[in-house]
């Protein structure tokens, strides 16, 4: 498969009750011009990263990081193009306008216990796992050290630790996740971008 032969329609249905309601959803923002909306653009490139980040699972198994770099890749675009932001730069701003004000609530509340401090330290902040996050990001991108963080995985029975400066962090969060929650925000940026009384908005998940 290639990743200009996405189907959205597919792509897009763990967040929806079924196939046939995913496709409901995407066939009518697809049928949204893109002058009047960019609701199908944000539906793109956010498959478009994430098909690409579950690509580096295949290839590079067990480093998160990695796949991390493209769903903020994602993350970011989404914002973007959500808060018809045409500039350069700016991409923690916008990472943290997607998690804080394009999610739900019920993704931050996973974001809020996504990690802890040892010892038995409290939860990270949703701003702060927002920013632990898009700092390991940065470590990939500026210096190639994609083989640090550890995430949590389904399954597990024993705590995992993952380092933060000079300490560490016990993740609760898997890549499955955060994924997921990537996904969901995605289509929760694309319902903020549909016209005024769309019908696409009732179908959305």
């Amino acid at each position: 498969m290639h990743v200009a032969n996405i189907d959205p329609g597919e792509f897009f249905e763990p967040a929806f009750p079924s196939r046939e309601a995913c496709r409901a959803f995407v066939e009518c923002v697809e049928a949204v011009p893109v002058a009047g909306s960019k609701a199908r653009i944000v539906l793109q490139q956010a498959a478009r990263m994430l098909w690409l980040g579950d690509r580096l699972d295949e290839i590079a198994k067990g480093r998160p990081a990695l796949q991390l770099l493209f769903h903020l890749i994602a993350a970011e675009a989404v914002a973007k193009i959500v808060n018809k932001f045409d500039g350069e730069g700016q991409s923690r701003k916008h990472v943290r306008l997607f998690f804080e004000d394009i999610c739900a609530d019920a993704h931050r509340a996973i974001l809020g216990r996504a990690f802890s401090s040892v010892p038995a330290g409290p939860s990270l902040s949703v701003r702060e796992t927002i920013d632990f996050l898009y700092n390991i990001r940065c470590d990939v991108v500026h210096e190639g050290a994609y083989f640090g963080l550890t995430l949590a995985r389904p399954g597990d029975t024993t705590q995992r630790l993952t380092p933060r400066g000079t300490g560490s962090l016990i993740p609760a969060i898997t890549i499955q996740q955060l994924r997921q929650i990537v996904l969901e925000g995605s289509i929760l940026g694309a319902v903020k971008l549909l016209p005024l009384n769309s019908p696409c908005a009732p179908l959305a998940p």
